[in-house]
């Protein structure tokens, strides 16, 4: 039995050295913590495990196996740190001895620490976890007489966690509980004894799974922030421009305004009339007359109709070169055209009175103002 006991412990020790997964970044940096401290109800677990027992008295005193279970209850504080109270007991036997043990009782408390997680790094879905554990308890053992002797002990060992599922585990455990030999053989003196255990059971996880790395979150807020600043940068720069395009079209709308106000108001003479050409806009994209532009060329139909008797006209569209595709251009230059020609001939002016033409040029230094037609005297 004792042989058992080395050479499961040893092969548990070789396996550790190998089978340790890390949790590597995309740099292949081992990811440690600091992790989100856990709430109350969170990372609990519950073991229960079933195994062999023995007692190793002394070198040549080794007692026959028996039956070993256990129930813990405990909670891991962070992903390499926890704690557990529990019981294990249940048979076990001594022989030779006058009054010897044959079954005991241990209510202990251990402190677990994580190797996994502490040397690389915690990792969600790890299969395999290695667990050193450190405690102390109180022992009852009943002796063969009927007598019951207590006494304090520590223990110590191995939990081995093969990772199931969220929720579910299989824990391989061998440890070894110490106390002194008076609680097992009564009148044998002030010495220890050594009480060998393995035990194999399922882990059930509590509450809250897993774990959150401080340095995630805040990189994850960081990017989050950073992403709303730039957002809101260009929101802004957008409203600027909306607001530049709107300022320029009402300054252009507003020369039109003045320029036609102009028109109406100064004294013409008849020789004046046809000197100036006449201009009508339009929207960008467009090849809509506004109602101002159509009030525009109604005065000017009608001066043709009053004076232009034997005067020829050039109709010509425009559009803008530095917006939109030079195809689009062309098409809305020579639509812009069609709407004025078709508007002189609804005002009456007579279809032989024009040359219709279209192009896309820059024919004034102001975008804007490019979206036109021009009629003038040839």
């Amino acid at each position: 039995m004792k042989k058992f006991f080395v050479i499961a412990a040893s092969l548990l020790l070789s396996v550790a050295a190998f089978a340790q997964e890390t949790n590597k970044d995309a740099d292949g940096l081992t990811q440690y913590g600091p992790y989100e401290t856990n709430k109350f109800f969170d990372n609990w677990f519950i073991d229960l495990g079933a195994g062999l027992n023995t007692v190793a008295l002394d070198a040549d005193k080794w007692g026959n196996s028996g039956l070993a279970i256990q129930a813990d209850l405990g909670k891991w504080f962070t992903p390499e740190f926890g704690a557990r109270f529990g019981y294990h007991g249940l048979k076990n036997e001594i022989k030779d001895y006058e009054a010897a043990l044959t079954g005991y009782n241990f209510f202990k408390m251990d402190g677990m620490v994580n190797l996994s997680n502490l040397l690389g790094g915690y990792k969600e879905t790890r299969f395999w976890e290695f667990i050193p554990f450190l405690g102390f308890g109180y022992l009852g053992a009943k002796n063969n007489d009927g007598a019951l002797n207590k006494e304090f002990g520590a223990e110590f060992g191995l939990v081995n966690n093969f990772r199931l599922g969220n929720r579910l585990d299989l824990n391989l455990e061998i440890g070894d509980i110490l106390t002194r030999e008076y609680a097992f053989v009564r009148g044998n003196g002030g010495t220890y004894i050594n009480f060998p255990y393995a035990t194999l059971g399922l882990g059930l996880n509590l509450g809250r799974t897993n774990w959150t790395r401080k340095a995630t979150t805040i990189a994850a807020y960081t990017a989050a922030v950073a992403a709303a600043e730039a957002a809101a940068k260009a929101a802004k720069a957008a409203a600027d421009k909306a607001l530049a395009d709107k300022a320029a079209a009402e300054a252009a709308q507003k020369a039109l305004q003045d320029q036609l106000n102009s028109l109406k108001n100064r004294p013409v003479e008849v020789a004046d009339y046809f000197e100036e050409p006449v201009i009508a806009y339009f929207k960008i994209g467009k090849s809509v007359l506004s109602a101002t532009e159509k009030e525009h060329l109604k005065a000017a139909a009608k001066k043709i109709l009053a004076h232009g008797d034997k005067v020829k006209f050039t109709l010509s569209g425009h559009a803008d070169p530095e917006t939109g595709s030079a195809r689009r251009n062309e098409y809305l230059a020579k639509e812009r055209a069609n709407t004025v020609y078709n508007l002189m001939q609804e005002l009456g002016v007579p279809a032989d009175k024009f040359v219709v033409t279209s192009s896309v040029e820059d024919v004034f230094d102001t975008p804007e103002l490019c979206r036109c037609v021009i009629v003038e005297k040839q």
